[in-house]
């Protein structure tokens, strides 16, 4: 964020990119897990399994990868899925679920299947009898809360992908390197299990958002519209330009009715209003994560006074600044302060297949 001037790029910034960079997204594989028939697992919400974890914040989103023989997913409120070899699943929401085998048994809480920390490689579950086996990689994709908030709820409460086809082959490929990598450790096994656990995530998201059908609406749905979505592009790529909804609509080249309607549509909220919550989370952030003065952090997001930009943190997260940076973003204000999680109509499927 600087107040410095700057001529507007002419071409919008690749947003997801932007996106993803702010949120400071970090992944990891924890887990192998070899299962026996019968067998079934349940584990608990994201928030109460990362303190068992040895991550950074509480903030995680898991997948499981499945790298070979089959199971069913349980997710409370919706029908079973089923997952074969091959197949990830992400929970952007890190729901409570539960993982079986084909015969009905009890389950075991994946907490009781944990050795105690600290683990200094990936970490192997062993759980069940003696029948045919289902080997699973778990990873988890952390985050920051504060600024990956306002797009992850966009998101369906599970992504099921089944790669198919030659368009699915780099991500296929993807998901088969890093099964491979976490079952058979080499020199540099955990740094690239990093980054492929990130590259299989944004391969995922943009799988998402070419999938989506053209009455949906939410974030991801705003960014293939040529209105709202190139709107949303210079935004982000100029968060503390003296943006107006006029300036907005005349760089896009339509007037201020459409970009007010697409913003309406997809993220229920004017442009304005959209770009004033982003520039207080960007705020929020700088405010948890440095020791830059308030009175600079209100300057670089564009407020003339800190007594203003005081007023305006409290109205959006429900606690001055300087109380902010002392206790952290820890408050339940800071996801009370948008709307809840987005719930699209259409549930991936359970088989493979300033002012205005």
């Amino acid at each position: 964020m600087t107040r410095t001037p700057q001529v507007l790029p002419e071409t919008p910034a690749d947003l997801l990119s932007e996106v993803l960079g702010s949120m400071h997204l970090a992944g990891t594989v924890l887990f192998r897990a070899e299962f026996r028939e019968p067998w079934a697992i349940t584990t608990p919400q994201a928030c109460q399994l990362a303190r068992l974890l040895p991550l950074r914040s509480e903030r995680i989103i898991p997948f499981h990868i499945i790298a070979s023989g089959g199971c069913t997913m349980e997710l409370d409120g919706h029908a079973p899925v089923r997952l074969n070899e091959g197949d990830v699943i992400v929970l952007p929401y890190g729901d409570s679920h539960r993982l079986r085998g084909r015969e009905p048994i009890v389950s075991m809480q994946v907490g009781g299947l944990l050795p105690r920390p600290p683990w200094t490689d990936i970490v192997v579950l062993e759980h069940g009898g003696a029948g045919p086996s289902t080997r699973i990689i778990c990873g988890f994709l952390q985050c920051d809360e504060l600024l990956c908030h306002p797009v992850l709820r966009h998101l369906p409460v599970l992504l099921h992908v089944s790669p198919e086809g030659p368009a699915d082959e780099w991500l296929a490929s993807t998901i088969r390197h890093t099964a491979a990598e976490a079952s058979t450790p080499r020199p540099g096994s955990r740094s690239l299990l990093h980054r492929l656990a990130e590259l299989m995530f944004v391969e995922i998201l943009r799988k998402h958002i070419q999938g989506l059908p053209a009455n949906e609406i939410g974030w991801f749905a705003a960014i293939n519209d040529p209105i709202a979505g190139t709107g949303l592009r210079h935004l982000h790529a100029m968060p503390i330009h003296d943006w107006t909804v006029d300036s907005l609509a005349r760089r896009i080249g339509v007037s201020r009715t459409v970009l007010a309607e697409r913003f309406k549509h997809f993220l229920d909220q004017p442009p304005m209003q959209y770009l004033l919550q982003w520039r207080l989370r960007l705020a929020a952030h700088a405010l948890t994560s440095g020791t830059t003065p308030i009175k600079s952090v209100a300057c670089q997001t564009g407020y003339e006074s800190e007594a203003a930009f005081s007023r305006a943190f409290k109205r959006h997260f429900g606690v001055p600044p300087g109380v902010w940076r002392r206790r952290g973003p820890s408050s339940p204000s800071v996801v009370a302060a948008d709307p809840p999680r987005f719930s699209p109509s259409a549930m991936p499927p359970a088989t493979p297949t300033p002012s205005t």
